[in-house]
């Protein structure tokens, strides 16, 4: 595993490129944790950079692309029985920003989509994009399954993971195999996990993770050693230290840690959360990424 620091948004921007506007605040809310898909601010930064599919290694302006789809798709759509009038759903926001669902996933405690943009050329890429936990107790309930188990490509790994992945996976590849663009995997939190190990089984270009835990032992990842695996980490978001690592516990992060050095605002009440949790929401992980902009 590799470890490299995420300095602050001053000094991230790079090749004299520039924002059109401010980074989108930290948020403390309690809602911002919990509910990330009752957000109305999806893919609003400016003017960004077309996608990078020719990048070699971590890419910020990627980062920022696969951070706001592993926050969109908390935001649950018609096809899922959620249909408010008035109210934009995730496809809608996903047109806005030049792209389309090709296929939702749903099976036990585990949800996800195909996601492409709309159009071929420069900057066209796919993403499949796993949702964290969310709703029913039952898929909390997967994190907490957490014995080591073997893993078919090798290696062993978080139990609860493998079981939800697994039992959605032929689905899931067969829409794989219609893809004819550039193709990354990307989640937040147990979404993130599921990426990292449908990577093991089918590689993609990239695999950007945002909030993940540990899902495997040193053998799993050694599985993907050979796929370029970025799991960007807030400070202090606990969830990436989980589950623990130590004598009795072998679980690590497959890939590199890509660690954002940002500096928490204050908390003042008990309406807003403490780091440790606020650190872990979405949003928070789009609003400390360097997200490069055109004039």
């Amino acid at each position: 595993m590799v470890l490299f620091r995420f300095m602050g948004v001053s000094e991230r921007l790079c090749n004299n490129q520039k924002r059109a506007s401010d980074p989108m605040a930290f948020n403390h809310s309690w809602r911002a944790i919990f509910r990330p898909g009752a957000s109305d601010d999806y893919f609003m930064d400016g003017r960004p950079m077309a996608f990078a599919v020719d990048a070699d290694g971590f890419n910020p302006v990627n980062a920022w692309w696969l951070s706001e789809l592993s926050r969109l798709i908390y935001r649950k759509d018609a096809g899922e029985g959620v249909d408010i009038p008035g109210q934009a759903s995730r496809s809608d926001f996903l047109a806005r920003a030049g792209l389309v669902e090709r296929q939702f996933f749903s099976g036990s405690a585990i949800q996800g989509a195909l996601v492409e943009t709309i159009n071929a050329g420069d900057g066209a890429f796919a993403a499949l994009v796993f949702r964290g936990t969310s709703g029913h107790l039952s898929n909390w309930l997967v994190n907490l399954n957490m014995a080591l188990c073997p893993w078919p490509v090798g290696g062993n790994v978080h139990r609860g993971f493998k079981t939800v992945l697994i039992g959605l996976w032929d689905t899931i590849a067969a829409a794989l195999e219609t893809v004819k663009k550039p193709l990354y995997y990307t989640g937040h939190s147990l979404g993130g996990a599921l990426a990292t190990l449908a990577a093991s089984l089918r590689p993609p270009r990239a695999v950007y993770t945002f909030g993940a835990p540990r899902m495997g032992d040193a053998a799993f990842a050694e599985t993907l050693a050979d796929v370029p695996v970025f799991n960007v980490c807030n400070p202090r978001d606990i969830v990436t230290e989980l589950p623990p690592s130590g004598r009795w516990a072998r679980f690590t992060h497959a890939g590199t840690i890509v660690k954002n050095t940002e500096v928490f605002l204050p908390r003042s009440t008990f309406a807003r959360a403490p780091a440790f949790l606020a650190g872990h929401a979405p949003l928070n992980y789009t609003a400390q990424l360097p997200v490069a902009f055109d004039n």
